[in-house]
């Protein structure tokens, strides 16, 4: 009976999962993505569902769940700065309603820490995405109206845009090249997985996303075998590889011209360096405290019309999870937000110095992808978001993986 009690968790576990990183559904209900204003309610319901189901697996090992939540005051307090951002709002009901969501997607981040070790947790997001790779494919094959964007005429499978499903697979990446480093079963599994996933992200045509797989992979093996030598050595190889890539940048940004030039980019970011003056110069009227947690970018905002009327092009946000942030709670939210982040970041590089675990190396890495994915997109903070529920179980995983060592 306990068996199947078991299964039944990881079966509701995993579907979660699958929700939060994206399903055909909403292909579906849009029409291949062509209905911009289509009915959330479907989602928002399923959704609810999943905290529900946290809240109530959390309760059946809760020591363990309140001994986490006691460890990373920062995320919660970066929640009361969301919550507290409804007084201010430019759209009072929708930040309460997002602040419940982020809540709730919070929690079942929590939930997965406090119930499977981590390479439980990545192996299930792991077979979640071997899903999501050959729902792709079929999306590609035989409903190519959904599966191509028609735009750029590149893959986006089951996803909105080509951009969300290169950001998809950079994440699918690093976890099955993480498994493939860290496991000696099944390994041929993982890194079929890691090989799949840079091939999508090729056929995504997503420049950033493809930069991010290569900054990503060569992260990784930093943290593995770089981290942990003698300071002696790891100082003059850390320099030498930090000097490599800074003159890397440098001459990439020289060359920008031709090199996008020669496959059919250019260096504006497709719009973004346009749109990023405008979002500094909304961000200076309300620098402090921003205009409310998920207020500023939805439809009926007069302050977001003035970006979109700026720029010409119908921006969603401010394609930087940095900026965003600022714009929703200000310097304060910002502030709670790096703090936290830099202090994870210092613990888990000391972590890994100290006694080099898969939890401490997983939450550099985590981290390395949120500020990579977060410079020319939005994943940070965001409700109902697959993104955000790793990085609060990174972080939670790294905490009790410490109790346990200690």
């Amino acid at each position: 009976m306990r068996k199947i009690l078991i299964s039944v968790e990881q079966i509701l576990t995993f579907i979660c999962l699958m929700l939060y990183s994206g399903t055909p559904l909403d292909a579906f209900l849009t029409d291949g993505f062509t209905v911009k204003e289509n009915d959330r309610t479907i989602f928002r319901l399923l959704f609810t569902l999943t905290y529900i189901v946290s809240l109530s697996l959390i309760s059946l090992r809760w020591k363990k769940a309140a001994y986490a939540f006691s460890k990373d005051k920062f995320i919660w307090i970066l929640i009361g700065v969301c919550a507290l951002s409804s007084f201010w709002s430019l759209e009072p009901e929708t930040t309460i309603r997002r602040v419940i969501a982020l809540a709730g997607t919070t929690i079942f981040g929590l939930y997965l820490a406090s119930r499977y070790t981590l390479k439980q947790q990545l192996k299930l997001c792991a077979y979640m995405l071997v899903i999501s790779i050959i729902m792709c494919l079929l999306f590609v094959i035989f409903i190519p109206q959904y599966g191509i964007d028609p735009v750029f005429n590149s893959w986006r499978g089951i996803f909105s845009t080509k951009n969300v499903l290169g950001k998809r697979f950079v994440l699918s990446a690093a976890v099955f090249l993480f498994l493939a480093m860290t496991n000696k079963e099944n390994r041929w599994f993982f890194w079929l997985g890691y090989i799949t996933s840079g091939l999508l992200i090729l056929l995504s045509q997503s420049a950033t996303s493809a930069g991010n797989f290569i900054i990503i992979t060569v992260a990784f093996l930093v943290y593995y075998r770089i981290l942990n030598l003698k300071f002696k050595v790891m100082i003059p190889v850390l320099t030498l590889l930090s000097t490599v890539g800074i003159a890397f940048y440098y001459w990439f940004i020289l060359q920008a011209d031709a090199i996008l030039g020669s496959v059919g980019k250019d260096t504006t970011l497709t719009g973004r360096s346009e749109l990023w003056p405008v979002v500094l110069e909304m961000i200076a009227k309300k620098p402090w405290l921003g205009y409310g947690y998920g207020a500023f970018w939805t439809a009926n905002n007069s302050e977001s019309s003035i970006i979109i009327q700026a720029v010409q092009w119908d921006a969603p946000n401010a394609h930087n999870g940095f900026l965003d942030l600022w714009l929703a709670l200000g310097l304060l939210g910002f502030l709670v937000f790096t703090i936290g982040f830099v202090i994870n970041l210092l613990r888990a590089i000391y972590l890994t110095r100290w006694n080099q675990t898969s939890e401490s190396i997983w939450l550099l890495v985590n981290l390395t992808f949120i500020i990579l994915s977060n410079l020319t997109e939005t994943t940070m903070l965001e409700q109902n978001s697959i993104e955000w529920i790793l990085y609060v179980s990174a972080i939670f995983s790294s905490q009790l993986s410490r109790r346990s060592n200690i």
